[in-house]
């Protein structure tokens, strides 16, 4: 009996009680047949799970079998002697009655294949299983047919996916993490000596413009040393150069070589901007989008900074959303570079149309800290570069205009 009654309930656990003690027992649904005196017979559990539990070891269960039908009452209450039922023992040989507490249970035939069944279903099966399995009894050949559809197509993908991942897995190399890593900074960023004892050190003039491109820039920069206040404020109207440039102009540097060098760069930015906000459209036309400069610089930003494919049976020119990112982390650099590590980068927003947090994110891709100016120089962002150089992980973010 103690086996069947763990099966009627199975998060308790239930052996036949060893206390006599009385139970008054109502049985609804239960037909009274001859034998039903002679052949009825109670038996009572009592819940063993935590007997130091009051609450637990004073829960019942009745079974009673009449006529090969069970019926089950249970009884998950405390014992309380203020109101219960009370039922007299009577002593014939001093005729003395003893009133002793009584719990009420009420029996209730049990059917063991269809309780069972929804205790199962209600814990075992979800939604859309109980479906299936009413389908696959009672439903349409076609729909029998469809679900066994599904079923070995989800076996195949399952097992494709395992094999697949365990290839992915194995094919995995570990050793080389912190490699990878490097090589993923270099696609974007440009070199950047972390060892560097020096700030001139980190980065070099000739990783972001070459020996020839600084030569062919000679011309340029020897006009832009002798113009004054008057030729900055009249480019400025005209808009012919960013903001960024146009505002550490004109150069006093005494040094030929310097003066060249720190042009060069101011010179280099702004072609990159322009490139930056070429449409797509017009990435084609480099004699027009860049009049009056040198074929070598042309030739080498479009080399580091566009590709070409075929397109409608035509050469196109266009750019990457990676190439991008690379274009912008080289600008940033020669900015680091113009202003000495330490760079007001606002007004660059408004050059390159790039948002401010795309601009943060790359500069602290390259080691620098931001900081934001208050008091007289309120909204400004500062990007500063400090020794010793540290690279954390590589931030990429779509910003500014989109290209037509």
């Amino acid at each position: 009996m103690a086996t069947k009654t763990k099966k009627l309930c199975p998060r308790v656990t239930m052996r036949t009680c060893a206390e006599k003690e009385p139970i008054i027992c109502t049985a609804s649904n239960v037909a009274k047949s001859k034998t039903f005196k002679t052949k009825t017979e109670f038996t009572c559990y009592q819940n063993t799970s935590d007997m130091n539990n009051p609450r637990l070891a004073a829960q019942r269960m009745v079974i009673m079998d009449c006529d090969g039908i069970q019926s089950v009452g249970k009884s998950w209450e405390t014992k309380t002697y203020g109101s219960q039922y009370m039922v007299g023992v009577l002593d014939k040989e001093t005729n003395e009655m003893t009133l002793r507490p009584a719990s009420l249970i009420n029996l209730k035939p049990y059917v063991k294949s269809f309780e069972d069944e929804d205790v199962k279903m209600e814990k075992e099966m979800s939604y859309g299983e109980k479906y299936k399995e009413l389908a696959m009894k009672f439903g349409a050949n076609r729909i029998q047919k469809t679900l066994r559809g599904k079923d070995r197509v989800k076996e195949m993908e399952s097992n494709t996916l395992d094999e697949a991942m365990q290839e992915a897995v194995a094919s995995v190399d570990t050793s080389n993490l912190t490699e990878q890593a490097d090589l993923h900074h270099n696609d974007i960023l440009p070199p950047i000596n972390t060892e560097a004892k020096s700030l001139d050190d980190v980065f070099l003039i000739t990783d972001l413009i070459t020996e020839a491109e600084i030569a062919a820039l000679v011309p340029f920069t020897t006009v832009l040393r002798a113009c004054t206040q008057v030729h900055v404020n009249a480019w400025r109207e005209q808009e012919k150069y960013p903001h960024f440039m146009l505002s550490r102009l004109p150069v006093v540097i005494e040094d030929d070589h310097l003066a060249h060098l720190y042009l060069s760069e101011l010179l280099y930015i702004s072609y990159l901007v322009t490139l930056l906000k070429l449409p797509s459209k017009s990435l084609g036309n480099k004699k027009t989008s860049f009049p009056n400069t040198p074929s070598v610089v042309i030739d080498n930003m479009y080399k580091k900074f566009t590709s070409q494919g075929q397109r409608d049976g035509k050469l196109r020119t266009s750019m990457s959303d990676k190439q991008r990112n690379k274009l912008i982390a080289h600008i940033l650099a020669l900015t680091l570079l113009v202003d000495k590590y330490c760079v007001r980068y606002t007004e660059l927003c408004r050059d390159t149309g790039v948002k401010s947090r795309v601009l943060s994110d790359t500069y602290r891709s390259m080691g620098c800290s931001i900081n934001k100016l208050k008091g007289q120089d309120k909204g400004q962002m500062v990007a500063v570069l400090k020794l010793p150089v540290k690279l954390p992980p590589l931030v990429l973010r779509k910003g500014g205009k989109k290209r037509e």
